[in-house]
């Protein structure tokens, strides 16, 4: 069986059992995925038609409150190489999710302003 063939048919698989939207699968940046999944502006923006988003007292982004606070998202990341890079846990600390992934526009590989990682940011 082809490559192509494998992967069609796990992919018929993940969409019959209701594990991820076909909107989900074939939108472009992160605001269209997340609106495939019902979630609406106002979960991350403030005021959406200025693109304000949601930050807490402590600067964390609207993101943690779904997606985990930063050290989880980084557990969840974890790469299962031990030589493979784990973006979300790296020496400048817990930077804002923005700093990557940017909502209504392509993400931002941050650590390929110094390094060679060649993440593919959603």
């Amino acid at each position: 069986m082809t490559p192509k063939k494998i992967l069609a048919g796990a992919l018929g698989v993940v969409l019959a059992l209701g594990l991820c939207s076909a909107q989900a699968q074939t939108t472009k940046f992160l605001a269209d995925r997340h609106a495939g999944y019902g979630v609406k502006c106002d979960a991350c923006h403030t005021d959406a038609a200025k693109g304000t988003l949601k930050i807490d007292k402590n600067r964390h982004e609207a993101c943690v409150q779904c997606h985990g606070w930063y050290d989880a998202v980084a557990a969840k990341t974890q790469p299962k190489d031990p030589e493979e890079m784990n973006p979300h846990s790296q020496h400048d600390g817990n930077l804002p999710c923005s700093t990557c992934h940017k909502g209504h526009k392509k993400g931002e590989n941050y650590c390929g302003n110094c390094h060679y990682y060649t993440f593919n940011v959603p």
